[in-house]
């Protein structure tokens, strides 16, 4: 009784730090043209659910009130005036808001000061892609502790290699697979299963391979997802291979498989009668796959359904990746450099998940005095919840 109190108070404390910690981040590109005048365009994104999150409190007019913050707080220093703008849009369809505007500026080397959302979240960063006359420069991190871009010391450098920003997105890869608590969470899940050792490298590949396909065709615009109903599927991704952990251990796929699919219709009749039509196509598929994954499951009682589903969802957690990337807007001169940087760290990034989860699980195999199969399935159950939560709340 009180192992389970106790286990009830972790994945408490563990579900608020989840949501205080969800990645927050925001981009630009800055092009600065140099003739008589300075001329600077900016072109600002950030995702919907992600300002949602920091600006909870924006009211009805929340689209003038957030042109009016950005404006005052992505201060150009020096002579300069509004030239153009500023445009606002916002789209559904890619899940992100952008705001661009021009200013003209007194020609003299440039300081860029960024100060926005830092009140609210100190833990946000912005990516800023920068290009000088054509040319384009490394790319500047925009922190808490450093909100200050400077033109001179910029030109001052020798030269500027095409891969200069590879370690930089090595390091950025890494820390997105870190603070991607979803793609952790999806990572744990799988080493739940307690595959055998072959079947799990399988897995663990077939992921990789699956995200890094889609990371590569997002990130070169072949194919343009939509971003809120990606994210909704990563946190999908983590509640299926919860219940396949749980019915493997149970041996109960056709009581899980039956209670899903009421789930589902029930799901989906809620979402028609609020008189939404958004993604109800996508949500229909998905509660049909969900039902035949987990007939085949029960079916073939071994483990190539889950090799299969790995792969499907290696491809959708690839997309969310590709998101991040891509809207950081990635000079073509750079874009490959950039692309393999990002991508080799998300895959250092995650073997350095999995083999501290292994070494987590097996301490607490040793240390832990108790039935580890039912530990197995109050994890899963806490990894199941958290799934559900990340879809319906990305969902809406």
């Amino acid at each position: 009784m009180y192992f389970r109190a106790s286990l009830v108070v972790v994945v408490l404390v563990f579900c608020t730090l989840i949501y205080s910690h969800q990645r927050s981040e925001s981009y630009s590109h800055i092009e600065i043209k140099n003739s008589d005048k300075t001329l600077i365009e900016i072109d600002f994104n950030i995702q919907i659910s992600v300002l949602s999150k920091i600006k909870s409190n924006f009211g009805k007019s929340w689209e003038s009130n957030l042109q009016e913050e950005v404006l005052s707080n992505y201060i150009i220093e020096g002579s300069c005036e509004l030239d153009q703008g500023p445009y606002f849009k916002s789209s559904l369809s890619t899940g992100y808001v952008s705001l661009r505007w021009k200013q003209s500026c007194h020609k003299e080397p440039l300081d860029i000061i960024f100060n926005l959302f830092f009140g609210e979240d100190s833990s946000h960063v912005h990516i800023a892609t920068i290009e000088i006359d054509g040319q384009s420069y490394p790319e500047k991190v925009f922190t808490v502790s450093s909100r200050r871009w400077n033109e001179s010391s910029l030109l001052n450098q020798d030269e500027i290699s095409a891969y200069s920003s590879f370690s930089d997105y090595l390091e950025l890869g890494v820390r997105h697979i870190l603070t991607g608590l979803d793609h952790i969470a999806f990572l744990l899940g799988l080493l739940l299963l307690k595959l055998q050792r072959k079947n799990l490298i399988i897995v663990i590949t077939g992921f990789t391979i699956g995200h890094s396909i889609t990371l590569a065709l997002g990130s070169l615009n072949y194919i343009t997802p939509a971003s809120l109903f990606v994210e909704s599927l990563i946190g999908y991704s983590i509640v299926i291979v919860s219940i396949e952990c749980v019915a493997s251990l149970t041996k109960q796929y056709d009581l899980y498989n039956r209670y899903l699919l009421y789930s589902w219709i029930l799901f989906i009749l809620l979402f028609m009668l609020m008189g939404s039509q958004k993604y109800i196509l996508g949500l229909v598929g998905l509660g049909l796959f969900s039902y035949c994954y987990f007939g085949l499951s029960q079916r073939f009682n071994n483990q190539n359904p889950i090799l299969m589903l790995t792969i499907l969802f290696g491809l959708v957690h690839g997309f969310g990746f590709a998101g991040n990337l891509s809207s950081i807007g990635l000079m073509q001169e750079r874009f490959i450099p950039a692309l393999l940087g990002f991508n080799i760290g998300v895959e250092i990034g995650q073997l350095l998940i999995i083999f501290s989860l292994l070494a987590l699980m097996y301490l607490t195999n040793k240390l832990v005095n108790f039935k580890t199969d039912i530990l197995r399935v109050y994890t899963a159950s806490g990894l199941a919840c958290l799934g559900i939560y990340w879809f319906i709340e990305r969902l809406f």
